[in-house]
């Protein structure tokens, strides 16, 4: 995918890794995404990354199956966010092409099947009515951050304004918009070169003083990440989601995929906290080593489909 003159731009190399980095970790969390008993998920038999979604997996425990027909290495709707964003770049940012991208993937006829959430849903019936500015609706869940990975690995990444506008596609109110923006904060460091303790820092430096205290306690914490969630939230909300996601790396020290897994035995909302972590890891470690398993790329079900769309964006 990377061409020669791409491997000469450092910035653009971690901006493709954060992307696949995304894909993937998404694709990987997709088998038990919304399953909420993480002691159900320590029982099962067999990998846990890459699970073929099964109704079986779910029977008797706390959570919701929503993923019947998907294979292992299909995207969420978390991964579907970030497609859509990526599809919209292709000649630079516009809101309003991405809002119509974003109803031609999720809306009737759309490439995405399967189920919606409530900014999803909300969306969609304001896009319907012509409401554009903003097409979101007040909520605080991840669908908040999962476009920005798209967003900021443009060659000059994102204005807080940009970023603003792509939140509030789906998304609108303050805790969304603090939420993204410490998430963005972090992600820009990543890109810019920082290592990811480097990056987690700048997130809480650039945060609303409630968002950075909870990021830091998520980054001080000595809690295995299966009780962390069980501390502040396994749910979809962005501040149960990104300090998890937070607490996931950190527990792992060096070792990504650990992160990655830890994030699944979490359980809840796993995908929707698998998209900005594997956007995280790319950015600071690549793909391979101690990054994002090269191995889960080649899982990826629509993986030269997604390399093709990731290549079509300027430092994409």
């Amino acid at each position: 995918m990377t061409t020669d003159t791409h491997r000469a731009d450092p910035r653009r190399e971690r901006a493709e890794a954060a992307l696949l980095g995304a894909f993937a970790a998404d694709a990987a969390a997709l088998g038990l995404h919304w399953l909420y008993d993480p002691a159900r998920i320590a029982a099962l038999a067999g990998p846990l990354a890459f699970r073929t979604p099964d109704a079986a997996d779910y029977d008797g425990a706390k959570g919701v199956f929503v993923h019947g027909g998907k294979r292992a290495g299909d995207l969420s709707q978390y991964g579907w966010q970030l497609r859509a964003m990526l599809r919209a770049l292709v000649g630079g940012f516009d809101p309003v092409r991405a809002q119509d991208l974003f109803a031609a993937s999720f809306g009737p006829g759309g490439d995405w099947t399967g189920y919606v959430d409530r900014p999803t849903k909300g969306t969609l019936a304001r896009l319907a009515a012509g409401e554009r500015a903003p097409s979101g609706v007040e909520d605080d869940q991840l669908p908040a951050v999962s476009r920005l990975p798209a967003l900021l690995a443009r060659p000059g990444g994102a204005s807080e304004a940009e970023i603003d506008v792509c939140v509030s596609i789906t998304n609108t109110g303050a805790a969304a918009r603090d939420w993204a923006r410490a998430y963005a904060a972090t992600l820009s460091a990543a890109l810019a070169g920082a290592s990811l303790p480097q990056a987690l820092l700048a997130g809480e430096a650039a945060a609303a003083p409630e968002v950075a205290a909870a990021l830091e306690r998520a980054r001080e914490s000595d809690a295995d990440p299966v009780d962390y969630a069980g501390e502040v939230g396994r749910a979809c909300h962005l501040p149960q989601g990104l300090p998890v996601m937070v607490r996931c790396l950190v527990w792992a020290g060096d070792d990504g995929r650990a992160a990655l897994e830890a994030n699944i035995r979490a359980g809840g909302d796993s995908c929707g906290r698998a998209v900005p972590m594997g956007a995280l890891l790319g950015a600071s470690r690549g793909i391979g080593g101690r990054g994002v398993p090269a191995g889960w790329v080649a899982r990826l079900a629509e993986g030269p489909a997604l390399a093709a769309e990731i290549d079509a964006v300027p430092g994409g």
